[in-house]
């Protein structure tokens, strides 16, 4: 039987227990998803060599896994064990402003309560929004898999999480965090890939039915261009928005940091080779493991997709409002001067702040936000990069398309290259105060990240 667009969205209540995974953290007695933030060693090397001294949202070894349901109220309870507070930030959900980003003290006296009800299926995750360098380098990110209102049978989860550390031969995270070099270059690059925290794991595809790939890329500044030996996977949403179904055609799906993706793959069709494109080199992080005796599942339709989520769509062009956003900063970026805290700074100050990126001439978020929209106002944004990297920036509570020859799907996040600009635009309907950063965790910590305001 084939999965049609009438059982996609139609009443198949009767499979969610099926389709519905456990979730990775007990409930407590109130129905509080529990989430720590905790000290944790890992075995990262080849054969429990050295060991790896790092920062969870959860228990480990693998990174903390939230599952909840599109349309029904999610309950989560945050508790930091570590000796230094957190703000954490639901990358890619539309949720209440209040509750998107939140500050988390230390000591479990100080647990913060997270109840909101999910307004999109898909892929997100959760993440530090200060002191990023340090914090997403240790470890400290959660998947947060929001599953559709209605179960759609035939498919399993698996969730992959890939990363690069920056470690020394016994194990250890290596080099200092701050670095002005990493900040104002290209970042604080790893070397040594781990897919969930292991080094090559065989992960075990599900038997009889597709395996649902939902990857992250955890990685502070290195896009993974991931290849798929032995199977050409499905895509079928980014950035946690469904997207027109494709197959990669023997290439690789280029992730930035931050950026997730989805995709189908068949136990029946074999195991399946993960490995990077490093463009000097091919490097091999993982495999995907067909059970013995898999059997094909049932074909897919022709018009499968997964159901849109309720993205406010954009308005008539004519009926936009022009915003132009300018990255400067970095090695060669052409800034000499920026706003650091409502004063105008040298350059020199800027760098002995830790600060050396600027949006429209501004390093950090400011008391003024960078523009204001009304609700449901259309806002056309000209992103000008004139840094010499290509920028992946990212947008709070809301998503937006990419303006051209045609108008791309919804996403959250948008790589501009070097020396380009790019159209974008998204309708603001999600009230407050929200941010637009870089996801190369040391640019934001550097500067590249301004705030904008949602009006009723």
């Amino acid at each position: 039987m084939t999965i049609t667009r009438r059982q996609l969205m139609g009443g198949v209540l009767a499979l969610a227990s099926l389709a519905a995974p456990a979730r990775s953290q007990a409930l407590t007695a109130d129905g509080f998803v529990e989430i720590h933030a905790q000290k944790v060693t890992l075995d990262l090397l080849e054969a429990g060599v050295g060991k790896t001294p790092a920062w969870l949202l959860g228990p480990g070894p693998g990174p903390a896994v939230i599952r909840a349901r599109q349309g029904q109220e999610l309950k989560l309870r945050f508790i930091n064990d570590l000796d230094r507070e957190v703000w954490l930030h639901f990358f890619g959900v539309r949720g209440p402003n209040e509750l998107m980003t939140i500050n988390v003290p230390a000591g479990a006296d100080h647990a913060v309560d997270c109840v909101f009800t999910p307004p999109d299926a898909g892929t997100f995750w959760i993440a530090p929004m200060s002191d990023q360098s340090r914090l997403r380098d240790m470890g400290l990110t959660a998947v947060l898999v929001v599953e559709e209102a209605v179960p759609i049978p035939g498919i399993t989860d698996l969730v992959m999480v890939l990363d690069d550390w920056k470690l020394a031969d016994d194990g250890t995270v290596e080099g200092s965090f701050g670095d002005i070099e990493a900040m104002v270059g290209e970042g604080r690059l790893g070397n040594w890939f781990t897919i969930n925290n292991r080094f090559r794991p065989k992960l075990e595809l599900a038997r009889g039915s597709y395996t649902r790939l939902r990857i992250l890329n955890a990685a502070n500044v290195r896009t993974m261009y991931l290849l798929f030996k032995g199977q050409d996977p499905l895509l079928i949403a980014r950035d946690g928005q469904p997207v027109k179904p494709e197959t990669l055609n023997g290439k690789s799906i280029a992730l930035a940091p931050g950026e997730r993706a989805d995709l189908l793959v068949n136990a029946s069709e074999g195991d399946i080779g993960l490995a990077l494109d490093l463009f000097e080199d091919i490097a091999e992080i993982g495999y995907l493991v067909a059970p013995k005796g898999s059997v094909a599942p049932a074909a897919i339709a022709d018009n499968f997709a997964l159901p849109p989520n309720p993205v406010a769509p954009l308005s008539a062009p004519d009926k936009m409002r022009a915003v132009t956003l300018t990255l400067e900063g970095g090695i060669k970026g052409g800034l000499t001067a920026a706003k650091l805290n409502g004063e105008e700074r040298d350059l020199r100050t800027l760098l002995e702040n830790g600060k050396g990126w600027a949006i429209n001439g501004v390093a950090g978020p400011a008391a003024e936000p960078m523009f204001s929209a009304k609700r449901g106002e259309t806002i056309r944004l000209e992103i000008s990069n004139k840094t010499a990297f290509a920028q992946p920036l990212h947008i709070h509570g809301h998503a937006w398309q990419v303006l051209g020859a045609e108008v791309g799907p919804f996403q959250d996040t948008v790589v501009v290259p070097a020396g380009q600009t790019v159209s974008l635009a998204f309708t603001a309907d999600n009230p407050g105060l929200w941010a637009l950063h870089s996801l190369v965790a040391e640019r934001a910590d550097g500067g590249l990240i301004g705030t904008f305001t949602v009006t009723e």
